[in-house]
């Protein structure tokens, strides 16, 4: 079970651009989603161009972490109702470039020990693809952190 959950994360990034595109109404529905949650949790977050929203916790030490890294990471997903769908407390290794594009671009402003919490909207995260328990278009919130990056 820990092994399809880890799968989940492993989605190659052509599946998330093969995914459908949302217009301007649907983006902006989301992001209205996201930003109440913000406000009714009391969250200070940042928002990307890109349309994620992050906080880093603590940036890390040593070199930023590169696009073709090999991270080593614990995280919990959970969606905006509060349900976690995965939960890694064991550091588990992941190829940067095959994660979702959410985590991609955290990752970029962390280093070795870096933590971080991340709202992904669905175009960042796995669109309108349904997966286990992610009903399609899931807004993802991740608490992560980066053990190590090589």
């Amino acid at each position: 079970i820990i092994m399809k959950h880890i799968l989940l994360f492993l989605s190659l990034s052509l599946l998330v651009f093969s995914c459908k595109t949302y217009n301007d109404d649907e983006m902006d529905a989301f992001d209205k989603k996201i930003q109440a949650y913000i406000k009714k949790n009391d969250l200070k977050m940042i928002k990307s161009d890109s349309g994620l929203y992050y906080t880093i916790h603590e940036e890390g030490e040593g070199e930023f972490i590169k696009p073709n890294a090999v991270i080593l990471t614990s995280y919990e997903g959970k969606l905006m109702n509060g349900k976690v769908f995965d939960k890694q407390t064991t550091p588990v290794e992941m190829n940067l470039k095959n994660l979702i594009y959410g985590w991609r671009e955290v990752a970029y402003y962390l280093k070795k020990g870096g933590k971080a919490t991340i709202i992904v909207p669905p175009h960042l995260g796995y669109g309108d693809d349904e997966m286990d328990q992610l009903p399609a278009s899931s807004i993802l919130i991740f608490n992560l952190e980066i053990v190590d990056a090589y």
